[in-house]
């Protein structure tokens, strides 16, 4: 596989990045830099597949917030960016998705090696960034707004949830009201 050439479609803004090499994209994975809704190809962009599919990748985990909306699958590099950045804390619960074993983050072994809150949002992109930016040239406010519009991203999806749930109870009580499908 090293000797793959990779293409990177970023779920949040469709911006692709590519060709890059394993090398490369296994870095961007292990800086936590790569979320489970983006979309990879190693065929010259015939194919796409959602990076979770990637076995390389090693996203393996959920985590499920305390609000218990579940995020991932990730991998252990975004649980410890997480950590770090002080998104989610020691007590979270992560469900590995290999062996659906559901358990503390502070009882897992990488746990006793991983960051707490020593970064920030001002200082996390700062050092390996993507090839197009520089070091020193990101603006605390589009980190900001950023950071908003993921926000706004968990929010959304709640919200779909939420409608989904109550399309498929209204659409059981429609059934057992007429006998049939809606149209």
């Amino acid at each position: 596989m090293s000797d793959t050439t990779w293409h990177l479609i970023k779920a949040a803004d469709k911006q692709e990045y590519g060709p890059i090499t394993t090398e490369t994209l296994m870095g961007w994975a292990s800086e936590a830099k790569i979320s489970p809704m983006d979309k990879l190809s190693n065929d010259g962009r015939r194919s796409w597949q959602r990076a979770p599919m990637i076995l390389e990748l090693q996203m393996d985990w959920l985590i499920q917030m305390p609000d218990q909306y579940l995020y991932g699958p990730t991998n252990v590099a975004t649980i410890q960016e997480f950590l770090a950045t002080g998104e989610i804390d020691e007590n979270v619960v992560l469900i590995n998705c290999v062996d659906a074993t559901e358990s503390r983050l502070s009882d897992q072994a990488f746990f006793g090696f991983s960051p707490r809150h020593t970064r920030s949002a001002e200082t996390t992109l700062m050092g390996s960034q993507w090839p197009d930016l520089q070091r020193g040239s990101t603006d605390a406010v589009l980190q900001q707004r950023v950071g908003l519009l993921e926000k706004q991203i968990v929010e959304y999806q709640r919200s779909l949830d939420q409608w989904e749930t109550s399309y498929n109870s209204l659409r059981q009580q429609f059934i057992e009201a007429t006998g049939r499908e809606p149209l």
